[in-house]
């Protein structure tokens, strides 16, 4: 099935399917797609929730506090688990995406499903107590009268108590559903969603910064999402081993260019590293073509974190 959600200057991905796009300027040759999940057939309300508000922040509210990493908290009683234990699609090669089923340990207790009303659906993970890092072109700005929900450990349907999105903080004047996006648009696609419950005091929250230079080209990185095509979206898929290539073409802070595996309903998922225990946030799922996978990121990105944090306790 071919649909859209609104005119975008990047195709969506359908699931398992692909529909023609125009190259985004400024970026490579390359066609780029946003990752989104869109059911097949039309979908009644699957729930009533509240509409989110919407928050715009400037550059001043963002950078009001240098702010160079953002902690991460285990709840007691959560296994936090090693990663030594962890033993058209866009596959780069073979298919290096695995079913995650043990979605109770951390850091994946804080990762879960986003999921629109109208049945279209995402991935992202809880960056604080009742803060969710996801793609923005996964909040329906151009959908009023759309409420959405957070499921973390989402497994065939809800498996903890999941949360509705109360707010969506953006930052203004970057959308990859612009006719002429380019690649700042792509770094700056990413949106904070803000939960009615704190789930995180209970499944845990990651931490967030800026990737260091010691990550590029260091296949160390991890990613997490609900792939149409695997499942139907009702699972939550991992990968490890992921490499950056290199910070891509906006500025030195992101989005970053990834070999990492994604089809649609993985995008606003997130990529982080394990620095000896902490686990770190660097983006979300924004772009993906047939030559590399692009995540949002940056120092936009971080600060409205913690400005978020701060202004929704």
């Amino acid at each position: 099935m071919v649909a859209s959600l609104a005119p975008l200057a990047t195709a969506i991905l359908l699931l398992s399917q692909t529909i023609g796009a125009s190259p985004v300027p400024e970026i490579r040759d390359n066609v780029f797609t946003n990752p989104i999940g869109i059911p097949e057939g039309k979908i009644a309300s699957l729930f009533s929730g509240p509409i989110p508000d919407l928050v715009t922040l400037s550059s001043e509210d963002i950078h009001e506090r240098n702010v160079t990493d953002m902690p991460q908290f285990v709840p007691e009683g959560i296994e936090d688990l090693e990663d030594s234990e962890i033993a058209k699609r866009y596959i780069f090669g073979a298919d290096n995406r695995v079913l995650w089923t043990d979605n109770k340990v951390y850091p994946f207790s804080a990762m879960g499903k986003i999921e629109w009303s109208t049945g279209v659906y995402c991935s992202g993970a809880l960056i604080g107590p009742r803060h969710v890092a996801t793609a923005k072109h996964c909040a329906p700005l151009d959908n009023p009268g759309v409420s959405l929900r957070f499921m973390p450990g989402f497994y065939n349907g809800e498996q903890f108590a999941g949360a509705y999105v109360t707010t969506i903080v953006h930052l203004p004047g970057y959308s990859v559903h612009n006719p002429d996006a380019d690649a700042c648009d792509i770094k700056e696609d990413w949106a904070i969603f803000i939960l009615d419950a704190r789930l995180g005091d209970q499944r845990g929250y990651l931490g967030a910064k800026v990737i260091e230079q010691s990550l590029v080209q260091n296949p160390v990185l991890l990613h997490l999402g609900y792939p149409g095509d695997l499942a139907n979206g009702q699972r939550p898929y991992r990968q490890d081993r992921i490499t950056v290539r290199n910070r891509f073409a906006c500025d030195a802070t992101g989005g970053l260019s990834t070999d990492a595996d994604v089809a649609g309903g993985m995008s606003g998922g997130p990529i982080w590293q394990n620095d000896n225990g902490n686990r770190y946030q660097l983006g979300v799922l924004s772009a993906t073509s047939s030559a590399e996978t692009v995540f949002a990121s940056g120092n936009n990105w971080l600060g409205a974190l913690s400005r978020s944090r701060q202004d929704f306790p």
